[in-house]
C-alpha cells in the first residue's frame, strides 16, 4: 500500500518536473534569441536550439520515468532491469543537482530536489512483487536436489 502512495506522488513530481525543466530550458532559449547573446563566440540560434533540444530531452525523460513508475504501480511489480536503471539514473541526477543547488541557489531548492531523491529511494527500496523472469544463472532451485520418487514406491537403498 505505501509503495502505491510513493509511486503516486513520485509519477506527480515527475511529470511536475518534466513541465518544469522543459519551460525552463524553452525559456533560456527565448532569452538567448532576444538578447542575440553569444557563449565564447558561439552562434546564438545555436545555443537556442540546443537549449530546446534539451528541453524536449529532459521532458521526455522525466515522462518516461514517470510512465515507468506509474505502471510498477498498478501491475504491483518491482520495475525490470532497465526501469531500475532509468530510476537510479534519475535519482543520481537528483542528487547531483541537490548539490549544486547547495551551492549556488540555496537551501529551498536542495531542499525540493533531496525530497525527489528521498521519493525516488523509497519507490526503489519498497519491497514490490518480483518479477517472473524465470530462473537466472544464480539461481538454485532444485539444483542439485535428486527429484522425489514417484507415490507407493520404497525409497531405494545406498551402499
Amino acid at each position: 500500500m505505501v509503495r502505491r502512495a510513493v509511486a503516486v506522488v513520485l509519477a506527480s513530481v515527475m511529470f511536475a518536473e518534466a513541465a518544469g525543466v522543459a519551460w525552463l530550458n524553452w525559456f533560456l532559449a527565448m532569452m538567448v534569441e532576444g538578447q542575440r547573446m553569444s557563449l565564447d563566440g558561439l552562434d546564438p540560434d545555436v545555443v537556442a536550439r540546443s537549449s530546446r533540444i534539451g528541453a524536449v530531452l529532459f521532458a521526455l525523460f522525466f515522462v518516461a520515468c514517470g510512465v515507468l513508475v506509474l505502471v510498477s504501480a498498478v501491475r504491483g511489480r518491482a520495475p525490470g532491469r532497465f526501469g531500475t536503471g532509468l530510476l537510479v539514473t534519475v535519482a543520481v541526477v537528483h542528487g547531483l543537482l541537490g548539490a549544486a543547488a547547495l551551492a549556488l541557489v540555496g537551501v529551498e531548492a536542495f531542499a525540493v530536489l533531496a525530497a525527489v531523491l528521498v521519493l525516488v529511494l523509497l519507490f526503489l527500496s519498497t519491497p514490490g512483487r518480483p518479477r517472473d523472469e524465470g530462473p537466472g544463472p544464480g539461481d538454485d532451485t532444485g539444483a542439485g536436489v535428486p527429484p522425489a520418487p514417484p507415490a507407493g514406491t520404497a525409497p531405494a537403498a545406498t551402499g
